[in-house]
């Protein structure tokens, strides 16, 4: 079997790329699908992608027709990766090649609930164009059936995101930090933190930290702490290196994640692997992950003053963030682990090659 593998390069930062990198790194993997991996996105503006795309267009063709592939996967976003990556499927196609799409995008349905209606017949002839189109949640598999159609709803495949999980779990209880880890923008929820924390923080101790990790591009994050007065209490530490992820995890009594608009995020997966509880929003396929009182809380998307109360009580109660902890690890190992997904996804391999 051999598959090439179409997705963004290492200058990207989200979670599309951690998932790839656990493609690349993972030598079994590799081994048994004489993976080839072509980058066709950077981190850069929208005529620098495209000018990228077209660069590499060309090895692609050269690599599927020289490298005797059996399956183009490609991983896809919203807005102009339907684009691309839809033209990279519809070249596979034509050169008798078996295709995957790899739906990532977080705000796919508003993005494509906002075009209009040529361009959302376009957007479905994409979506209909591969063998298989991959999901990360049953909640996206009822929007994919409702774009792609019932003649095309067999090639729908739910795949979580998976993690690496811990051979223990390694949660500590007496960890002081409360911590948010993602892309600093309105969607994540992140002034939705900084509003609730700043309610409780006369109401918790004050070795309680609220710890920032995400790119802040134009989100002003120093600023926002003093605008909310928390100077001292919340500390923005940058993007957090793969290096820096154990000892992040080890001082964190609690991860906090209160987006608008998700897939099934991984530093969601990532914690829980740890075995660390998680709050966050009763949207997209997180419910999937995140059992509310169970493993960890959820909340309505916006809803600050609920977002604090739950907060104040993690924070309080050890014996619940302990319970969540064991809930959390166990779910991350049986359902989110790599193992298991590498199983599942050279499953689909085996069908479509065969």
């Amino acid at each position: 079997m051999n598959v090439l593998m179409i997705g963004v390069d290492k200058t990207s930062i989200g979670g599309m790329l951690t998932v790839v990198e656990n493609y690349l790194n993972n030598e079994d993997f590799c081994r048994k699908t004489n993976l080839k991996y072509i980058a066709t996105v950077i981190r850069a503006n929208k005529f620098i992608k495209i000018f990228t795309f077209l660069k590499v267009l060309p090895k692609i063709i050269y690599v599927i027709k020289k490298g005797k592939i059996d399956i183009v996967h490609v991983h896809m976003g919203e807005r102009g990766s339907v684009f691309r990556e839809g033209l990279v499927v519809w070249i596979a196609k034509r050169m008798g090649v078996k295709t995957v799409i790899h739906m990532h995008g977080a705000t796919i349905e508003d993005w494509y609930e906002k075009r209009n209606r040529i361009i959302q017949k376009i957007i479905g002839k994409i979506f209909t164009l591969p063998d298989r189109m991959i999901v990360l949640g049953k909640k996206w598999s009822v929007f994919m059936e409702q774009v792609m159609g019932d003649a095309n709803k067999d090639k729908i495949i739910v795949l979580h995101n998976a993690v690496n999980v811990e051979k223990t779990n390694c949660y500590n209880a007496e960890a002081h930090n409360v911590l948010f880890y993602g892309m600093l923008i309105p969607r994540k929820g992140i002034e939705d933190l900084l509003q609730a924390f700043q309610l409780i923080l006369d109401q918790i101790p004050e070795n309680v930290k609220l710890t920032i990790y995400g790119d802040d591009k134009e989100f002003d994050i120093a600023g926002k702490i003093a605008e909310y007065h928390l100077e001292g209490r919340a500390v923005y530490c940058g993007w957090l290196p793969k290096e820096e992820r154990l000892r992040c995890f080890s001082e964190t009594m609690l991860n906090v994640l209160p987006s608008y608009n998700e897939g099934l995020p991984m530093t969601i997966l990532e914690s829980m692997g740890y075995g660390i509880p998680n709050i966050s929003t009763n949207i997209a396929s997180i419910p999937e992950a995140v059992i509310d009182g169970i493993n960890g809380n959820l909340i309505p998307p916006g809803d600050v003053d609920r977002l604090a109360y739950v907060m104040k009580r993690l924070i309080l109660d050890v014996d619940l963030r302990i319970s969540y902890s064991q809930e959390a690890y166990l779910k991350a190992k049986e359902e989110f682990s790599l193992p298991y997904h590498f199983k599942k996804l050279l499953n689909i391999y085996g069908e479509l090659a065969s």
